[in-house]
């Protein structure tokens, strides 16, 4: 009985020898080669980089600084037009009375001249004018080629037809 209450001894098996592992390594055109930069290129870019930005940053500075001093020229250019502008319409004023018939007519009342009893018109009689009146020269009274001339033009000047 003894036998049947004791277990049968059991044979422990023991486990097949394992191979040792070995690494495998895929080929190469399944899988890109990295290398790794040493720490020495990685701090040369960086400083490539940086000197790069600061370039830039002082070139965009520099072309700010140019458009704002140029602003300022327009500026004063600007101002000066708007100057002489005022000076040239008040010069304007000035010639404008100068040329006005009532002063003219007061300033030579002061040079001691006088007005004439009688005016006379002179209209010329022919295209060209001499000092010696033309033979046989006669008086018309219709008007002369360049008053007729002048009555087809001036509707012309006026921007009216």
């Amino acid at each position: 009985m003894t036998a049947l209450l004791r277990a049968p001894a059991r044979r422990a098996r023991q486990p097949a020898p394992r191979r040792p592992l070995r690494a495998v390594t895929p080929p190469a055109a399944a899988r890109p080669a990295r290398r790794r930069r040493p720490r020495g290129r990685q701090r040369v870019g960086f400083l490539a980089s940086g000197l790069l930005f600061t370039a830039v940053l002082v070139g965009n500075v520099t072309v700010h600084a140019s458009v704002t001093q140029g602003q300022f020229e327009l500026e004063r250019l600007q101002d000066s037009a708007a100057e002489r502008e005022a000076t040239y319409q008040q010069l304007r004023l000035q010639v404008a009375e100068a040329e006005a018939p009532g002063r003219i007519v007061e300033r030579a009342r002061q040079l001691g001249m006088v007005e004439p009893a009688k005016v006379t018109y002179l209209t010329p009689t022919s295209k060209t004018s001499s000092a010696e009146p033309a033979s046989g020269a006669t008086t018309v009274d219709r008007p002369t080629e360049a008053a007729q001339s002048w009555g087809r033009v001036k509707p012309h000047l006026d921007g009216r037809r």
